[in-house]
């Protein structure tokens, strides 16, 4: 903390890039009229709510300064101790006597242009957004549109309920400086700080449940200068956020710490094919026709022809999900991919196809309850859940206490489990991921189903085909905090009760061993391995042994 000599102002300079997408909400938000084909071709009209993005000034997406200070105030109270947080972040107690403000001025974030600079200040001529991609595509009121249903207390899908989150996509770069004044001293409490920006759980924005708001630290400078120095500390402030100071500062951070949390990463392998789909169908796709085929590491079409439509993919192509993404060359210069827009150009190794952390999140979570309810003895079968009455339905689709601080809960007035009390965030974080090395992109044909008799629409244009990856992998990161209130058995894991631990592992073992599949359409069975890390990584393993869950390697 500063030494009580505040002969010096301390600036630092920090550069963050986004690894997965990342929603900033104003608190305003709008609802869109949408019509939407399903894949039996029927069209459905739906009202979807759009949460809006922060904005500064010139219309650019930015991340308010109290906002990154109050995600780094709580990691600084688990990495160092409550009194560091106090002084540096400032408190308030009951009374206006008691408390004081932080030593550390936070500075909004401001978003990078295409030539990796930040865009400060206003911009009273406007944006030229003609020539920048990158500012082309922040400046949109979504950058990226990601469609979500609404999940009941049970994690289950609330009627036809669905909602949208806007954001900015992976890549996209924000500067902010942090200052302060104070002795040589300083320095060293600074440091703590820009740490704390590679946190394993650092998440900005709201979403981080469902993988959105991971971010890295690609840049950390340093500049001190003296009080009296008014013109070169003016001159010094007039710089853009993302221009260097004096001093890096990235190789004197000290490496982050897990805490008390364990960190899971799953390698998986697709045995067949994948699907994550897409939410609209009406855009440019990656195969020419049914039954042909892209390599996804050439390039190269297999039988590739127009019928239908062709690429311009109005034929009922249910698309596989890619986003916009930003990516920089090692000159700092960026250049947004478009897949949507660019399928024939987009060369093979840029082709990314996201599975969001939601995707890996929902089919854990059902199969985790169907494990927990085994091992309790709550077992029904297909004639007595027709028979069985409400309360008795109710009573297997409710999730214990412990499974309800595991994956969070929904509020009182929202959940069917009514003794859950106010609602709670999950105290696991699934991570966005992707599925590389794929190594063809086909088109898969269909015919449409009706769904009164089971067999096919007798109507012209019934067919329709969807997109599906072959081959590939998928590694995903899941981190597992432990429960607030952490169990005091013995035989406790990472502080959760064994039975809870137990079903999640057993869970995580009908992934990696095909038995559950990941997207749509039945396709995406996986092998593969999970690993653990952290403090209690050797409780989880030895937990994962007792299920005969498959383990991979731990890191040296």
């Amino acid at each position: 903390m500063p030494d009580g000599t505040a002969d010096r102002l301390h600036l630092v300079r920090i550069t963050l890039e986004a690894l997965s997408p990342l929603s900033i909400g104003s608190g305003e938000s709008r609802s869109e009229a949408r019509t939407e084909t399903t894949s039996d071709g029927k069209k459905t009209n739906a009202q979807i709510i759009v949460a809006g993005i922060q904005r500064d000034a010139n219309g650019l997406p930015t991340i308010p300064g109290p906002g990154l200070q109050g995600a780094l105030h709580s990691l600084a109270e688990e990495a160092y101790d409550e009194q560091f947080a106090k002084e540096t972040f400032g408190y308030e107690e009951e009374t206006d006597s008691d408390g004081r403000a932080g030593c550390i001025n936070w500075g909004w974030a401001c978003a990078h242009d295409s030539g990796g600079e930040a865009v400060s200040g206003l911009r009273l001529e406007g944006l030229d957004t003609k020539n920048d991609s990158v500012l082309q595509l922040l400046n949109n009121p979504e950058p990226l549109w990601r469609d979500h249903v609404a999940l009941s207390g049970r994690h289950s899908v609330d009627g036809r309920r669905k909602f949208a989150r806007a954001a900015v996509p992976v890549g996209t770069r924000f500067s902010v400086e942090l200052s302060g004044w104070g002795g040589d001293s300083f320095l060293k409490d600074l440091k703590r700080i820009v740490a704390l920006f590679r946190h394993p759980r650092l998440r900005l924005g709201s979403g981080s449940g469902r993988g959105y708001g991971r971010v890295a630290l690609c840049a950390a400078s340093y500049a001190a200068s003296p009080i009296d120095e008014a013109d070169a500390l003016r001159c010094q402030r007039q710089q853009p956020p993302s221009s260097p100071l004096d001093t890096s500062l990235l190789e004197e951070l000290a490496e982050p710490d897990f805490g008390d949390d364990t960190v899971l990463t799953l390698n998986l392998e697709c045995e067949d094919p994948i699907r994550i789909g897409a939410a609209d169908q009406h855009a440019k796709h990656l195969t020419h026709r049914a039954g042909s085929a892209r390599d996804a590491r050439t390039g190269q079409t297999k039988n590739a022809g127009r019928v239908d439509g062709g690429s311009e993919g109005k034929d009922g192509v249910l698309l596989l999900m890619r986003e916009p993404y930003i990516a920089w060359d090692k000159d700092g210069r960026g250049r947004v991919v478009d897949i949507e827009s660019e399928a024939d150009t987009v060369p093979p190794e840029q082709l990314r196809f996201p599975v969001p952390g939601s995707a890996i999140r929902g089919p854990l979570a059902h199969r985790t309850l169907f494990h927990a309810n085994g091992a309790a003895g709550r077992c029904i079968d297909a004639d007595e859940w027709k028979g069985a009455d409400d309360e008795k339905r109710e009573e297997y689709e409710a999730r214990d206490q412990a499974l309800r601080d595991f994956f969070g809960s929904a509020n009182k007035a929202q959940s069917p489990d009514r003794e859950a009390g106010d609602g709670r965030a999950g105290r696991v974080l699934f991570d966005d991921s992707e599925i590389c090395g794929a190594t063809w992109v086909m088109g898969i044909d269909h015919v449409s189903i009706d769904r009164f008799t089971g067999g096919v629409r007798e109507i012209t244009g019934a067919l329709f085909r969807e997109e599906v990856l072959l081959g590939g992998r998928i590694d995903a990161t899941i981190i597992i905090r432990p429960r607030i209130a952490p169990s005091n058995d013995g035989s406790a894991v990472g502080g959760w009760p064994r039975e809870t631990a137990e079903a999640f592992l057993r869970a995580l073992r009908d992934l990696c061993r095909g038995r559950l599949a990941l997207g749509g359409r039945s396709h995406g069975t996986c092998r593969g391995t999970v690993r653990f890390e952290g403090r209690h990584a050797e409780a989880w393993r030895d937990a994962a042994r007792n299920v005969d869950a498959p383990l991979g390697e731990a890191k040296e």
